[in-house]
């Protein structure tokens, strides 16, 4: 971890609204939020900080550019790693550099409009003695990190390891409560499919499959990087093995997830083959009823066309009571025709 100077180095700026960019603690078993706090003076509270078994904890909101700098400087974050919150989207990810460990996760949260889910992200870079995670809302409502890890218990509190697996299972937690939601609504939507006296949404289905898609994407990327990199993780836990367990359990959490949102999504493609099965057989059974219908209007049509042209020898037209009998006559071929369809179940 390097103690290069900054010039100029962002400040936090606590109380100038309500996310400041950057906020720093001092993580005992309370959390002490560092007032005035400068980029340029970490080196010596970390090292403050490791000597009293304790940690420093940055947090970074939509970082800019100048933020991403003056923190890979200061904590000696691989420039590969700190590129990944520069550059947008990444693939979630776990990886260890010589000073730090790096995870990146996309995190499940509500979108600000209420409709919806929305794929956040979350940075976690680990070191000896400091935590700096960095949040991206993309059009989210991001976590309450400093309130999670305020109400996590003491032990999961008191060093980076612990407090970043708190952070990654409250997104994992994130993923399950999302995949829970998804199986509500596609029970509704199954229940819908295969009910006779149903037409089902199609949009809620469509909607449905969105979140699926976004649920499928984060937790499957994830629960794959957490598996192989799980030697990464535990390395890091040395001294505090108690909270070996805990990151095992996050690891099944994550693969649990993966493999419900999985079997998911393939329920609803049956929901969704269904459904077209559904709009095909409605479709086949109005055009049988529209050309029902038509065939019906048909003799009237003809006979109508007929005794409308002005010719003198057409049969009945002499007749006083030649319109009734042609009358009749259309009836009766109309019912006729209806008890023909009505058989067949055209109408």
């Amino acid at each position: 971890m390097g103690d290069t100077a900054v010039p100029d180095g962002p400040r936090a700026q606590p109380g100038a609204g309500d996310s400041p960019r950057l906020q720093a603690f001092l993580v005992t078993p309370d959390m002490q939020e560092l007032a005035d706090f400068d980029l340029r003076s970490t080196p010596e509270i970390v090292a403050r900080a490791r000597r009293h078994d304790q940690f420093v904890w940055l947090h970074v909101t939509d970082p800019d550019e100048e933020t991403v700098h003056a923190a890979r400087e200061t904590l000696g974050i691989h420039p590969i790693a700190a590129a990944d919150v520069a550059s947008g989207r990444q693939q979630p990810k776990v990886q260890k550099f010589d000073e730090h460990l790096f995870v990146m996760l996309w995190s499940i949260l509500d979108s600000a409009d209420g409709e919806g889910l929305v794929l956040g992200q979350t940075f976690l870079y680990i070191g000896d003695g400091w935590l700096l995670t960095v949040q991206r809302a993309e059009g989210g409502r991001l976590t309450d990190l400093r309130g999670l890890l305020a109400d996590a218990p003491p032990e999961l509190r008191n060093g980076a390891m612990p407090a970043a697996y708190t952070f990654m299972a409250d997104v994992v937690d994130g993923y399950a409560k999302a995949a829970a939601d998804v199986e509500t609504e596609l029970q509704k939507l199954e229940e819908q499919v295969f009910s006779d006296s149903v037409d089902e949404d199609h949009r809620e289905i469509y909607r449905v499959r969105k979140d699926i898609g976004r649920v499928d994407r984060a937790v499957s990327s994830i629960a794959a990087a957490l598996r192989e990199s799980t030697s990464h993780l535990e390395s890091l836990t040395v001294g505090k093995e108690h909270i070996v367990p805990y990151l095992h359990d996050l690891l099944d959490d994550a693969a649990g997830t993966a493999a419900l949102i999985n079997n998911q999504s393939k329920a609803l493609d049956a929901v969704l083959s269904s459904h077209e099965n559904n709009v095909a057989a409605r479709q086949n059974k109005d055009m049988r009823t529209i050309s029902a219908v038509a065939a019906l209007l048909a003799p009237p049509t003809l006979i109508a066309g007929l005794y409308g042209m002005n010719f003198k020898n057409i049969p009945l037209v002499q007749w006083e009571y030649g319109w009734l009998a042609i009358g009749i006559a259309i009836v009766a071929i109309d019912v006729v025709i209806y008890v023909m369809f009505k058989r067949r179940r055209w109408l």
